[in-house]
């Protein structure tokens, strides 16, 4: 009787941990769900490959963040630029060379969703080079077949 009893127990004792390791399976892979699906992610992902491609002196590459659209506006102390060809020929103006390019940073990003397809973005940009640059930007995003893309950038 006590030999059944322990081995009742060892028995029970692996169904509990059993049933532990399938709950926990299943709440990771709901998590990495989630996080495939989640807006700020994706967004936070732009943003990582805009970095690298900047920071590979890849304009085109950094460019990819953009809606390639002639509605896409581009808003500086300078004034508007509008349309996907237009800003990437003012990217290529003020940074023809990795040495005007240095190296970018974005920090502070705060990703508001405004609806499935639209989010706000505000972060704090730096180019560190023999002297550093920096300021803020305010964005807007929206979500295409290829995934998230700025449609107004206001860089100031």
């Amino acid at each position: 009787m006590i030999k059944l009893h322990l081995i009742n127990r060892k028995f029970n004792f692996s169904i509990l941990i059993l049933l532990c390791l399938i709950f926990t399976l299943f709440s990771c892979q709901s998590n990495n769900k989630a996080h495939q699906n989640d807006p700020c992610a994706k967004i936070t992902e732009v943003f990582n490959r805009q970095v690298i491609a900047w920071n590979k002196a890849d304009i085109k590459g950094f460019m990819q963040g953009y809606d390639v659209s002639d509605s896409l506006q581009f808003i500086t102390k300078k004034g508007r630029t509008l349309g996907w060809d237009n800003v990437l020929k003012t990217y290529i103006k003020y940074y023809p060379t990795k040495k005007e390019m240095g190296s970018l940073q974005f920090n502070n990003l705060i990703v508001k969703p405004l609806s499935d397809s639209i989010a706000q973005v505000y972060g704090n940009w730096l180019i560190t080079k023999e002297s550093s640059v920096g300021g803020n930007f305010s964005l807007i995003m929206k979500q295409k077949p290829d995934g998230w893309k700025i449609i107004i950038d206001h860089t100031w």
